[in-house]
């Protein structure tokens, strides 16, 4: 049940969490001002961005091994720390190098916070009610990513830049005061240091996603974004095979073993592919096609966010009833005819068209992505021994992060192709194709798990041990 010690450790990891997810596309609406303020390039806007994410997805994986280990509240904790200190030297900053460097500690201290928060949820919670708790956390996360513009736009009304980063501060200061206090220890399997693999892994992710960033900027004919794809896919090949010749290797492999596991990973990755890039373009073509504001178009998009808020929880308290299969198949069933019905309004109305016309896929999807977000972290999770909740969360989570920037990357990709953009028309023509690359995106997440995740009793409020290979049940894998 949902006692007061769990409710105080619902509120501290989900403040955190929240913090941490809103950096993600908060900055967006306030670059114009931090060019003309510290005279910064067109390249030093795009690492404002990228240093964060970088440096994000890139210790998900280690931070969750290291808070398996360790211990989580203190992993968690040091998180809180470093993403505040972060965001209030990002705040003092007075060089572009300065606020680079800033914002790559708020991506360290991130990288922490989210998959750490989970797996304490996790832990705290027993499995009738961990559901409904991580449809809690999903919804936070999901509202932090989302009104990300909006914030920033309500910011940057009447406010200097600076604002959007010192606002953090007296949230994290709190977080880390109560979580010292409300938050219990818990740890999985403890694992030897593996300096080699930790490198291996960091730089490979780093070098992959640096050359999926850098794709549609440089060329994806050029020696950077070539050299950085495939140094990074060689070093993740070096660091699979090294993991496998060790007795206890940093990351276990054999999770992947679990059916259920791999295409919950498997649909995270193209999930989060399909969306991004959709959010990503449709911003731009509020803003830039149809001429709202940054907070104009940031309210609009609030018909999308609050249904993601609403349905997030909701999720949580359905995967008892229906199972956390079927919860997924709708939400990703509904965000895949919603990103097509994007793309058919565009096409037939073009650029000029009233809001009210896609008040319905926006909301559509927004609850889609609510129904979505509960059941991937649940499946990813409860389908692995409760000793590896740390590592799966980071794997998981590195995944859809990952899957975000392939996302963007492959809809800027299609949506620069082809003529020139002239007029707010040009700019729908080219709408239309990313908008309908993302609902195939979409589908394919949808077919990962309709063909290979077997559906669960209604008992699926614990965990799928079913799914798990015998090598790999534990009597804590409830």
């Amino acid at each position: 049940m949902f006692t007061a010690a769990r409710i105080r450790l619902l509120f501290v990891t989900c403040i955190a969490l929240f913090m941490a997810m809103l950096d993600n596309l908060v900055l967006g609406v306030a670059l114009p001002s931090i060019q003309q303020d510290l005279g910064a390039t067109l390249s030093d806007l795009e690492w404002f961005m990228n240093a964060y994410t970088l440096a994000f997805a890139v210790l998900l994986i280690p931070f969750s091994v290291l808070g398996d280990s360790i211990g989580r509240k203190k992993v968690f904790l040091a998180g809180v720390v470093l993403f505040t200190l972060g965001s209030l030297l990002s705040g003092l900053s007075e060089t572009s190098l300065a606020l680079i460097l800033s914002r790559a500690l708020q991506g360290v201290g991130g990288a922490a916070i989210v998959p750490l928060s989970l797996t304490l949820v996790n832990n705290a919670f027993p499995p009738e009610r961990r559901a409904a708790a991580i449809g809690l956390w999903s919804g936070i996360s999901g509202l932090g990513l989302s009104v990300g513009p909006l914030v920033g736009g309500l910011i940057m009304e009447g406010a200097p830049w600076q604002v959007i980063f010192y606002v953090n501060v007296p949230v994290g200061i709190l977080a880390f005061l109560l979580g010292l206090k409300w938050l219990g220890e818990s740890r999985g399997i403890r694992k030897p240091l593996d300096p080699l693999g930790v490198v291996l892994l960091t730089s490979g992710l780093f070098s992959l996603i640096f050359g999926l960033e850098r794709g549609n900027s440089e060329g994806w004919g050029s020696s950077v974004v070539l050299g950085a794809l495939g140094l990074g896919a060689v070093l993740l090949v070096g660091f699979y095979y090294w993991e496998r010749s060790r007795r206890n290797p940093f990351v276990r492999f054999e999770l992947f073993r679990s059916r259920a596991y791999s295409f919950y990973t498997f649909a995270g990755f193209w999930m989060n592919a399909g969306v991004f890039g959709v959010i990503f373009l449709l911003t731009l073509f509020l803003q830039q096609a149809q001429g709202n504001t940054p907070l104009q178009a940031g309210v609009k998009e609030m018909a999308w966010t609050t249904m993601t808020m609403i349905a997030a929880p909701l999720a949580g308290l359905a995967i008892s009833r229906l199972g956390n299969r079927n919860v997924l198949l709708a939400g990703l069933l509904f965000q895949t005819a919603a990103l097509a019905w994007f793309a058919l309004i565009i096409h037939t109305q073009g650029f000029d068209f009233p809001f009210v016309y896609i008040v319905g896929p926006m909301m559509l999807a927004g609850t889609g992505m609510g129904l979505s977000f509960t059941p991937l972290s649940h499946g990813l999770i409860t389908s692995v021994p409760e000793d590896a909740a740390g590592e799966a969360s980071g794997m998981g989570n590195a995944t859809r992060e990952l899957g975000g920037v392939f996302g963007i990357a492959i809809s800027g990709l299609i949506f620069q192709s082809g003529d020139p953009i002239r007029s707010p028309q040009d700019f729908a023509s080219h709408v239309v194709p990313s908008l309908a690359a993302g609902a195939a995106m979409m589908a394919i997440a949808f077919l990962g798990i309709a063909l290979f995740v077997k559906s669960q009793t209604k008992s699926e409020g614990g965990s799928p041990n079913s799914a798990l290979p015998a090598s790999l049940k534990t009597d804590s894998a409830v």
